[in-house]
């Protein structure tokens, strides 16, 4: 009997491989055990950044020391071109390292004499300790942003069969009420019946069960108007991740976006047209290659125009393999970091401005913790993070639950509510 434990860094993506990884292990016999004591431990890498990579090094490094005779494998999106993986190899602690396209492969190349049948295929039966599930859709990306390495390493966009999508939502609603339907380019999704995200979505919404439904980021150019209708409906979080990455078309146009500020002024403008009080988070890229004083401020003016409810900031971060990385002007990182802290800066004050919209109305949030006194903690539909003021005892992990939206706790990250009296 061989003990494993798994570690995952990145996206939604990867969390829902991890499972896929984890169940196609517990198949065959293998037990997950303590990261410093199991005999295999699985690193599912990301790559997004520079900073990502370094990470999966210093884990491989922790672990080796924690526990010297794990044997360790590196996969995910790290381990795909080949020079990551020979950079991978040649760190003594790694014992092998399964490229990214195989992980799901993982309990076979271990167990070189199972039948393939036998495995998990990509489909899981729960998401281990988390009280929301991913479930990936799609995988791969054909936009081409010259920033970006992961079209790179995952490849062309790939959509999951619907009657599998629809199946495995079916069975995973029973366990978790909030399903997150995520891919590397969600939006690019495609099926034999429903065309687009939005007729699958449209068709998961007459699934018969006690969950809601929320999408994990998607691009501009793939939120429609059919899409927009199926938000506004009840059983879908009223909440989109729309990534900006700048707001200077001229900085987007070298990026290779799909769109301009205008349009994505529009797209914002449709959205909430029909549903005032979504929740709209976005990404934003600092440091750009060149990325002027002037460009870096027409960023804040139109974040401010925009007033998303979240901002995520990141710095820009060379990529070898992409357009960008042989770009000139680059910014350097003292200025590029600087950028960074003022947008971080600016976030928390949309964000402070978004929940007041809330203050004495009711808000439904997914039950992510359970104080020893009774207080519960989570997220709306809006994607807004919520405690409550008093002992809500009858609530449990992974409900969903009604309260009033009393104020904005004293450290202006949360909102503050207590049991809706009728």
């Amino acid at each position: 009997m061989k003990t494993f434990a798994i570690k995952t860094l990145g996206c939604k993506v990867n969390q829902y491989e991890e499972q896929v990884i984890r169940e196609s292990l517990l198949k065959q016999g293998f037990v997950e055990e303590d990261p410093v004591k199991a005999e295999i431990f699985i690193v599912n890498s990301c790559t997004v950044t520079e900073q990502a990579n370094v990470k999966t090094r210093k884990i491989t490094r922790r672990i080796k020391k924690e526990n010297p005779s794990a044997k360790i494998i590196v996969t995910g999106c790290y381990a795909v071109l080949p020079e990551d993986i020979e950079e991978l190899n040649a760190l003594e602690e790694v014992d092998m390292v399964v490229p990214g396209g195989r992980k799901t492969e993982i309990a076979r190349i271990l167990m070189p004499g199972i039948e393939e049948k036998k495995t998990c295929s990509e489909e899981i039966t729960e998401l281990r300790e988390h009280t929301r599930t991913f479930l990936k859709v799609q995988d791969g990306c054909d936009q081409k942003c010259s920033y970006c390495k992961v079209n790179i390493v995952r490849g062309r966009s790939r959509s999951k069969d619907e009657e599998d999508v629809l199946r495995e939502v079916k069975e995973l609603s029973k366990k978790s009420k909030e399903i997150v339907l995520t891919g590397i380019c969600l939006g690019s999704w495609k099926g034999d019946i429903s065309k687009d995200l939005a007729g699958l979505v449209s068709r998961i919404n007459r699934i018969d069960g006690d969950f809601r439904i929320r999408l994990s980021s998607i691009e501009p150019n793939h939120i429609t108007e059919d899409l927009i209708k199926i938000i506004s409906g009840n059983r879908v979080c009223p909440h989109l991740h729309i990534p900006l990455q700048s707001g200077s078309d001229m900085i987007l146009k070298a990026m290779n976006r799909r769109y301009d500020t205008a349009r994505f002024r529009d797209i914002v403008k449709r959205v909430r047209d029909r549903i005032p009080l979504v929740g709209i988070t976005m990404d934003v890229i600092t440091g750009f290659p060149g990325e002027t004083e002037e460009e870096a401020e027409n960023t804040v003016r139109f974040i401010k125009e925009i007033g998303p409810s979240r901002l995520h900031v990141f710095t820009y971060s060379e990529r070898k393999g992409t357009a960008a990385y042989s770009m000139k002007n680059k910014v350097p990182g003292n200025i590029a970091k600087e950028r960074t802290k003022v947008l971080i800066e600016l976030g928390k004050v949309l964000q402070i401005e978004f929940c007041r919209n809330f203050i004495g109305k009711e808000v439904k949030i997914l039950v992510e913790k359970v104080s020893i006194t009774g207080q519960v903690e989570g997220y709306t539909g809006e994607y807004l993070r919520l405690k409550t003021m008093e002992s809500s005892g009858k609530y449990k992990k992974g409900d969903i639950a009604g309260f009033i939206v009393k104020k904005i706790d004293e450290n202006n990250s949360c909102l503050m509510g207590t049991a809706p009296y009728y």
